[in-house]
């Protein structure tokens, strides 16, 4: 195609031509865009569906979201659905199959052939977000005592049925991993060469049950667009690609952003998702973050005395809650990020706390400077008040930044995400913490 075409003019295209005809017409449409067109038809989308070749619809199926993959797989007629669940690569197939019901998928993998539906119940019963669970077993298998040209003739009658034919591994007689050879070796090699002289012998590799986050660390240390996966014995069991890793980030980053939020996990779109399911979501964690936030009342009662006495106290309760929650998620969000990209470990715990412990102490200090002066001078409080206040500023950043560090290192000893331990939680411990130093504060410099 020499235009992108929009929507409209891609649902025509299907409509207008035949499927015959359509093999050439869409050579240069994206699958995304296809797939956008057949689910934005108001019309019978099976008569646009069908006409497309079984590739095609394999590849639409894996870029659907979760509540659209079976929504494809029902528009196509029976023989194509069952052709559809041998083309997929083994990968693909899981995805699709954990998007469903787990009595709609065992009716799905009963239409496999023996050896398939073993193969994709082996994979199934690894872990959703471990290794094996994300792998694909399509992969290219030579010996070390084969030549280039050996190999070469392997490609050309194998390498179709590969999910890449980019890496290529050499194992032992007992299927285990022993050396890989990268097609770039391969091509530039003379045809005599063996495959023992240009392969790899120190190779990378996951375990099966390695966690789908450590998988993309791999990924993203050592630039790899292919990683082996292997068993405890060291027999490979699979690949995973850098297009899996794409998909593993884009699903953990959208869970954190969740965690961050106070928001339970979803795998629909927002526009996909009802309103009642939305407020199922949010409601449990407003629900424990609201009483939680009992202890910060329990506090402020605790000094209603001194509220009485000096009422003006009041007034900078909010600047200073607002601050140290501003404060804490600024070092929680670093923190988090920098145990998610691999940067940071428990290992470096005291380098941080010391690091965030100065560097709240220089924007504390600064910040409860000019707030010193700013109430001083509009709020026209006693020089005593406005200590009090200031001081309570520096504690408070001090607290929140702190706090904002350990928690997501806390939450990693304890083997859980650490992104649990963002903006709202850090938030509640942060308040009551600095309301309790800010009325101990002013008790001690006011005499109330």
């Amino acid at each position: 195609m020499d235009k992108i075409l929009s929507t409209e003019d891609i649902i025509q295209l299907l409509l207008s031509y035949s499927a015959e005809q359509l093999k050439d017409l869409i050579i240069g449409i994206q699958p995304i865009d296809i797939l956008e067109a057949v689910m934005e038809y108001d019309g019978e989308r099976s008569v646009l569906i069908n006409k497309l070749s079984l590739g095609l619809v394999v590849k639409l199926i894996d870029e659907a979201g979760v509540d659209d993959k079976f929504i494809l797989y029902e528009l196509l007629s029976e023989s194509k659905q069952k052709q559809i669940l041998r083309d997929m690569a083994s990968d693909e197939l899981v995805d699709f199959l954990e998007s469903l019901k787990p009595q709609l998928a065992k009716e799905i993998i009963s239409k496999l052939d023996k050896a398939d539906a073993l193969e994709v119940e082996k994979l199934m019963g690894y872990g959703p977000e471990s290794a094996g669970g994300i792998m694909a077993t399509e992969f290219i298998v030579v010996k070390e005592d084969m030549t280039v040209w050996d190999v070469l003739h392997l490609l050309q009658k194998e390498g179709k049925m590969a999910e890449t034919v980019n890496s290529l591994y050499v194992l032992n007689e007992k299927g285990k991993l022993k050396g890989v050879v990268s097609l770039n070796d391969i091509v530039i090699s003379n045809f005599n060469t063996r495959i023992s002289e240009i392969m790899n012998e120190k190779v990378i590799s996951a375990r099966t049950d390695l966690d789908q986050e450590e998988v993309a660390h791999i990924f993203q240390r050592y630039g790899f667009t292919i990683v082996p996966v292997v068993d405890h014995s060291y027999r490979l069991q699979g690949i995973i690609t850098n297009d899996d890793i794409m998909d593993v980030l884009r699903e953990e980053s959208t869970e954190d952003f969740e965690k961050m939020a106070a928001l339970s996990h979803s795998e629909s779109e927002y526009l996909d998702t009802s309103v009642v399911e939305l407020a199922k979501k949010r409601f449990w964690w407003l629900l424990i973050l609201m009483i939680s936030a009992t202890f910060t009342g329990l506090i402020i009662k605790g000094f209603e005395d001194a509220l009485s006495a000096v009422v003006m106290l009041t007034v900078f309760i909010p600047m200073l809650m607002d601050t140290g929650g501003n404060a804490g998620t600024q070092s929680s969000t670093l923190i988090i990020r920098g145990i998610a990209l691999g940067e940071l470990s428990n290992k470096d715990f005291f380098t941080i706390l010391t690091k965030e412990f100065w560097v709240s102490m220089l924007v504390g200090s600064a910040l409860a400077i000019v707030n010193f002066f700013r109430i001083l001078i509009f709020d026209r409080v006693s020089v005593a008040m406005a200590l009090t206040v200031s001081i309570s500023l520096l504690l408070t950043v001090v607290i929140a930044k702190t706090v904002g560090c350990v928690l997501p290192l806390v939450a990693k000893t304890m083997k859980v995400d650490p992104a649990i331990m963002a903006a709202p939680i850090i938030t509640t411990i942060v308040d009551a913490l600095s309301l309790w130093a800010y009325f101990t504060l002013a008790t001690t410099i006011l005499g109330i």
